[in-house]
């Protein structure tokens, strides 16, 4: 304990160090992680409370040498980098500070918000983006169409969802102006939540992005942007080392005079027990997202303020479709039919779980409502029940057979493997203990293999896996229009596809229960993104729901409400009828608005 206490006594600045060691127990123990120290990225925050000498730029406002201490559990920052097209090994919570967004979705006001946008006009075949005057680079240097078109051009070589609908990009009448080209006249909800998702932000730094133009996608997939970063959100990179990323406000900022302290920390913290102790103690001032059962929830201090949001997101079963076993569709039609969604729901936390009614690809509570008469048609594979017998019909005919207890294949080998979970997401934890318990008490043979968040997403990223656990939905307000979750469950780029699910033509029975139909899931549900006719946009949606129901590209299980904290001890915060608290992170979203700053 003296070394790992010593190593964090030079991260943390001396202000949250007092906080951490004047009390006992859980935050004493979430303290105690240990590293090997590194070379401590942070300054010390000595003279809490006192202006700090930055005057904040030419308003001159007042600055306080204040510390907003939060957590990642992406991974070890030392290993991470903030190359946003590069999936793995990317730290978003790190990025989304450093990086504006081009706008937001409310979920209080149900609106979109400009940030980096001063407009967006949608008209025809066009799109006009209209950046802010006054949003730069760290560096002083105006962020230009240049700029985003790079990073637009990029995202082209990567398969990005803007890509589904523009035909180019260009400059418009000033250095101000970007004007997407569409194919053709295109749905708005779509073009508006591709902008205004949260991971989109504004990072195409021409300096270093460029060279990548005339390269493959692999080079900018592979790119770590560990130098000469530069960004133009409300934060700076100082620097990272095991134990946590050290940014400083960027008094660039067009915001920054809103922006009262000094520096922001985002300490490693790689399970849900740390954070939630981080809490607990007073170690954290914020924390981005995190579980907290109930029981948890209640013996948090009052400082502690919950911010639920919905998530359309969840917990869901991932597929290597290349696998020899769980290649095969009735293989994972009958993995559908053993679990049981509502006891991994009730078990992984009923207070912030819902399973999901059919597996359909589609969010459990829009469901019924894009599906219209066509929703009885859907196969459940058993809400709240293991349907055994269909599951060891559907095994036999795909060749398989029981001994010993166990589902073996022709040459007596046992159907299973390691089931890949990320360590330490505990309600995660508890849901693949169901789902595994589930399929080992039908035959299956699989043994839970738990690994660290990089690692986790390696092993997807290079398929280097049978079956394990992976949140099936996108995630946010765009996840209620079904076109982002269809889509991104065949091509899910946050693993580049690790998954393998082949592009094609598929067959599968027919909707009316009669014959069989043959689609192309990708190309129909990609042809949305130009369709306004909404009658057959919800045709089409119907259609490739169906392919998902049938074909299981991935399994979805649960649904989920996010849990977003914050902390009012030193920190002034938004009241909670604030409108403002609606914009996913409220950690990231409130400092710049004035509206989570340091008590003075």
């Amino acid at each position: 304990m003296s070394q790992a206490t010593d190593d964090y006594r030079d991260l943390i600045s001396r202000r949250n160090f007092v906080k951490l060691t004047g009390v006992s127990g859980a935050a004493a123990l979430a303290g105690c992680g240990g590293g090997d120290g590194g070379d401590g990225g942070a300054t010390d925050g000595e003279g809490d409370g006192n202006a700090s000498t930055d005057s904040g730029g030419e308003s001159g406002s007042q600055v306080l040498d204040a510390t907003l201490t939060g957590a990642t559990n992406e991974g070890v920052p030392a290993n991470m980098h903030l190359n946003p097209m590069a999936t793995q090994n990317y730290d978003y919570i790190a990025g989304n500070h450093l990086f504006e967004r081009f706008a937001a979705y409310n979920f209080s006001t149900q609106e979109f918000e400009m940030a980096g946008l001063e407009s967006w006009n949608i008209e025809g075949q066009t799109v006009t983006l209209t950046l802010r005057d006054d949003l730069t680079w760290d560096t002083g240097d105006p962020v230009t169409a240049g700029d985003v078109i790079t990073q637009f051009k990029l995202m082209k070589k990567t398969g990005a969802t803007l890509w589904d609908f523009a035909d180019s990009v260009e400059q418009g009448e000033d250095d101000k102006t970007v004007v997407i080209n569409l194919k053709r006249p295109s749905n708005p909800e779509i073009i508006k939540h591709t902008l205004a998702n949260g991971d989109l932000r504004i990072h195409g730094y021409q300096p270093v992005f460029n060279e990548f133009l005339d390269k493959d996608a692999a080079a900018i997939q592979q790119f770590q942007w560990e130098e000469d970063i530069h960004g133009n959100g409300p934060f700076s990179y100082e620097g990272k080392n095991d134990q946590a990323w050290t940014l400083s406000r960027n008094s660039e900022f067009y915001n920054a005079d809103n922006i009262n302290f000094s520096t922001l920390e985002l300490l490693s913290r790689q399970d849900n027990t740390a954070l939630q102790q981080g809490l607990m103690g007073g170690e954290l001032d914020v924390v981005t997202t995190l579980f907290a059962p109930p029981k948890i929830v209640a013996n948090f201090p009052d400082r502690v303020e919950e911010i639920p949001l919905p998530a359309k997101w969840g917990y869901g079963v991932l597929f290597n479709h290349g696998d020899k076993d769980f290649g095969k569709r009735k293989v994972r039609q009958a993995v559908a039919h053993v679990i049981n969604r509502q006891q991994v729901a009730d078990n992984a936390g009923p207070r912030t779980k819902d399973p999901a009614p059919k597996v359909t690809g589609i969010a459990p509570a829009d469901q019924e409502s894009w599906l219209g008469d066509a929703y009885s048609n859907f196969e459940s594979y058993g809400m709240d029940a293991t349907q055994s017998e269909k599951a060891a019909s559907l095994l036999r005919e795909a060749g398989y057979s029981k001994s010993g207890g166990k589902w073996q294949d022709s040459n007596g080998n046992t159907l299973g493997g390691s089931y890949i979970t990320p360590a330490g997401w505990t309600d995660w934890t508890t849901a693949t203990n169901t789902v595994v318990d589930q399929l080992n008490s039908f035959g299956f043979d699989f043994e839970i293999n738990s690994l660290p968040g990089g690692d986790y997403f390696s092993a997807y990223i290079e398929s280097n896996f049978k079956m394990g656990a992976l949140y099936w939905l996108p995630g946010g307000a765009r996840s209620s229009f079904p076109y982002f979750p269809l889509r991104w469950q065949m091509k899910i780029p946050d693993i580049n596809g690790g998954h393998n699910f082949t592009e094609g033509q598929k067959t599968v029975p027919a909707m009316d229960g009669s014959g069989q139909m043959t689609l192309n899931p990708l190309e129909e549900i990609q042809s949305v993104a130009t369709t306004q006719d909404q009658g057959q946009v919800a045709e089409t949606v119907q259609r490739v729901a169906w392919h998902h129901n049938q074909n299981l590209p991935v399994l979805g299980l649960v649904g989920k409400l996010d849990q977003s904290w914050l902390t009012d001890a030193e920190w002034d915060v938004a009241s909670e009828d604030d409108p403002a608290r609606g914009v996913k992170w409220p950690s990231h979203w409130l400092p710049k608005q004035g509206k989570l700053s340091a008590k003075e």
